[in-house]
């Protein structure tokens, strides 16, 4: 039974008082202290159609520039506590890329959550696991118009990778009436770490009433907090970001528009933000520094075209990413050292069941001892050309409607190395010292034809169908250019595999209006993830291939507004059923993982989110979610070697909070006719989670179930404003990751900093 402890009866006080507060929508805050409105009507496009955000059956959240602002958020770091049940999850040295989930619906592969900028859907790099989903992207959220999450499977209009949802990053577009401009400054101080500075711009030019252009450039140092005591240096989780934006918009008539994006970003990361809990927090002991670097540039048009009955939308997107990243290397090279019997075979190149003599196993031994301390060290290079064509209805009638087509081909190419580091620094020797080499190249090919309508058979019931038809083929091909002994990687002749599948997705829905400001809707809907194909070493023939899974989802929601749409209050009920789950194996070795199919999940669970303004000025937001994720199969099975983390049924999913919940309030009041004084605070909850299905695994471990506050006080005129913050003002040591055997990331300690803000 879940008993509540201090921290749980904070949060549910929390909640019980402000049971009123959020609305998937954490909608825009008054920027006139002295205004007595409603809430705004808020217009979001998940749908592919634009819809208000109350009148649409489905759980959607709908985060505002102008809320953006005012949270100080930066990346989706700062927003995912503030939706229901989504999870963000550092990247594999607790920076760079992470994993993205939501409702609980989160394994390796393919990403489970899709992220879209814009239009365009952001698809990460299948890496040497076959796991583009760890690798979602997280652009730097400065001059947004709007992020929407959707909750639930999004399998008709988005596709393959949306079962468990939905993330839209929605960019300022160029104004074509006016000039105009933004300047941000931005200084902070972490307790225990130091300095850090932003500095952002945008302005934006109308050259006449057809053509304008929008500029954005950011950068951002952060200094890092964690200490490396063997290596003797501090803050080693240093980090950098550049990037840039260039919108560049078109109107010739009415009726037709286009935007042409370039988006780039540079990304780094010098050092790991794991640290050995038996140092004390933030204290590492890694013989070397896990550094990452990635640049993502992407290119996309969007033409809308106004067809009087309907609009036409073609979204043509290009992105590639280029990414460099470290793994220490140095535990698996002395595993060889101690264990020498298969590195020495493969070192001299004998077969089995040869053995190695006495000489040869101490020529290797001297040999991998001059390869530690090692990394594997990956080069990523991934290329993604997609085009989606749809048209939707127009007209405000009972029937609407969606149809399309979506075509993807993505050109995926890693190099993996094994190399040596240097020992005083940690760092990465360059030119590169080769132990060994692999490649691997991932060529996919996706095409899809979709549509969703609704209609109002009777007044105020409509009825919503949709079906997507999907085709994908996948081709792993690779080679092992170079053994690698001291890592247990044999030899390996060119391979190339293809896996390929087509199915139907489908999605049913009826909503009611009770009255104009309470709406009850039930959906059932269906999710997929294309399947796939391993190379991994020593992997036998028959684990080559890993197929799709897909899921069902169960759901009944309800969307109110009360007191003249002062309050605002909804929520939603779901089950949901996941088949053939893709989950990580492990070679007998220990040393590869790989991707197959067991069991079957079920996800339980309630979620609310509400928005009161209850005066002038002030408003207060909410949100909460409960999720029961657990296994309803054992995952054993004729491809899955059995170990003791292989999940039994009733285990619950790592990495799956059961609860989480948020409470913000925010002030703004006039000091002058001219000013406003802002204040906000932001407190969230995150309940706690497990790193793994088996209580048995030697590195299990649990973590989470900690609190963390955000303040922030300002004052704004209309053309410059100015704000002092704190993140995590009560130095907060919540566990976000444990990797086992004591290896942890927290929370970045408290970091106070100051905003100065310039608008023209």
């Amino acid at each position: 039974m879940y008993r509540l402890t201090g921290k749980h009866t904070a949060c549910a006080t929390a909640i019980s008082l402000c049971l009123g507060a959020f609305t998937a929508q954490t909608a825009t805050a008054q920027t006139a202290a002295d205004s007595d409105e409603i809430f705004d009507e808020i217009i979001v496009t998940a749908l592919k159609r634009s819809t208000s955000l109350q009148e649409t059956p489905a759980a959607i959240s709908a985060i505002s520039s102008e809320t953006l602002r005012s949270m100080g958020a930066t990346g989706l770091d700062d927003v995912f506590r503030f939706v229901p049940g989504l999870v963000v999850q550092e990247g594999e040295t607790g920076g760079g890329r992470g994993r993205l989930s939501v409702r609980g619906i989160r394994s390796q592969g393919e990403a489970t959550l899709g992220l879209y900028y814009d239009e365009t859907p952001i698809i990460g790099s299948n890496g040497t696991s076959s796991d583009p989903g760890g690798r979602t992207g997280d652009l730097n959220l400065f001059d947004i118009e709007r992020v929407e999450v959707l909750r639930g499977p999004q399998g008709t209009l988005y596709g393959a990778s949306s079962m468990g949802g939905a993330i839209r990053i929605l960019f300022n577009k160029p104004n074509f009436e006016e000039y105009e401009g933004e300047v941000l400054g931005q200084m902070t101080d972490t307790k225990g770490g130091g300095f850090g500075y932003a500095v952002k711009g945008m302005v934006n030019v109308p050259f006449n009433e057809k053509f304008a252009a929008r500029l954005v450039l950011s950068t951002q140092d952060t200094d890092g907090y964690v200490d490396n005591v063997t290596l003797g240096r501090d803050n080693v989780n240093d980090s950098e970001q550049q990037g840039g934006r260039l919108i560049l918009g078109f109107k010739p008539s009415d009726t037709v528009n286009f935007t042409l994006t370039g988006v780039f970003q540079k990304s780094t990361l010098d050092g790991s933000a794991y640290f050995d809990e038996t140092l004390g927090f933030y204290n590492s002991n890694d013989p070397v520094l896990l550094s990452y670097e990635e640049n993502f540039k992407m290119i996309s048009g969007v033409l809308d075209w106004d067809l009087g009955f309907a609009t036409l939308t073609s979204s043509t997107g290009w992105q590639k990413s280029k990414t460099n990243r470290t793994v220490d290397a140095t535990a698996t090279v002395n595993t060889s050292i101690s264990f020498p019997t298969t590195p020495c075979r493969i070192y001299f190149g004998l077969t089995s069941p040869d053995s190695c003599t006495a000489d040869q196993i101490d020529e290797y031994t001297a040999y991998a001892e001059t390869r530690t301390p090692g990394f594997f060290y990956a080069v990523l290079d991934n290329e993604v050309f997609t085009q989606e064509i749809r048209l939707s209805s127009n007209d405000s009638g009972p029937f609407q409607w969606t149809v399309g087509g979506y075509y993807e081909k993505r050109d995926d190419h890693i190099d993996s190395y094994v190399v040596t580091a240097d020992a005083e620094t940690g760092e990465l020797i360059t030119p590169i010292d080769v132990t060994g080499l692999r490649y691997i190249q991932n060529d996919v090919k996706q095409t899809a034809l979709f549509a969703e309508a609704s209609y109002e058979v009777i007044e105020d019931l409509t009825l919503t169908a949709g079906i997507r038809r999907y085709n994908y083929k996948k081709t792993i091909s690779g080679e092992v250019l170079i053994p690698s002994a001291p890592t247990f990687q044999a030899p390996g002749d060119y391979s190339s595999v293809d896996a390929d599948a087509s199915g139907w997705v489908t999605k049913y829905g009826a909503d009611y209006k009770i009255n104009d400001d309470i709406m009850v809707y039930a959906t059932i809907a269906e999710g997929f993830r294309p399947g796939g194909v391993n190379n991994t070493p020593n992997l036998p023939t028959n684990l080559e291939i890993y197929d799709a899974d897909s899921l069902w989802n169960y759901e009944i929601g309800l969307k109110t507004s009360w007191f003249d749409n002062k309050l605002i209050f909804n929520t939603s009920l779901f089950r949901t059923d996941w088949k053939n789950m893709q989950i990580t194996g492990s070679t007998p070795d220990n040393v590869f993982r790989y991707l197959t199919n067991a069991g079957s999940a079920r996800v339980e669970g309630i979620e609310f989110d509400a928005m009161l303004r209850p005066t002038s000025g002030l408003t207060f937001t909410a949100t909460f979610a409960y999720l029961d994720a657990y296994l309803t199969e054992d995952q054993s099975n004729e491809n899955v070697l059995v170990v003791s983390s292989t999940g039994l049924k009733g285990d619950k999913i790592p990495y799956v909070p059961e609860y989480t919940a948020s409470l913000s309030a925010e002030y703004i009041t006039p000091v002058t006719d001219t000013l406003n004084a802002i204040a906000r605070l932001d407190y969230s909850y995150t309940g706690e989670s497990a790193n793994g299905f088996r209580p048995t695994y030697l590195y299990y471990a649990t973590f989470g179930d900690y609190s963390m506050i955000n303040a922030r006080l300002g004052l704004e005129a209309a053309d410059w404003k100015v704000s002092l913050f704190a993140r995590n003002l009560m130095n907060s040591k919540g566990i976000t990751n444990n990797g086992g055997a004591g290896t942890l990331i927290a929370l970045t300690p408290r970091t106070i900093g100051i905003n100065l803000g310039y608008s023209f």
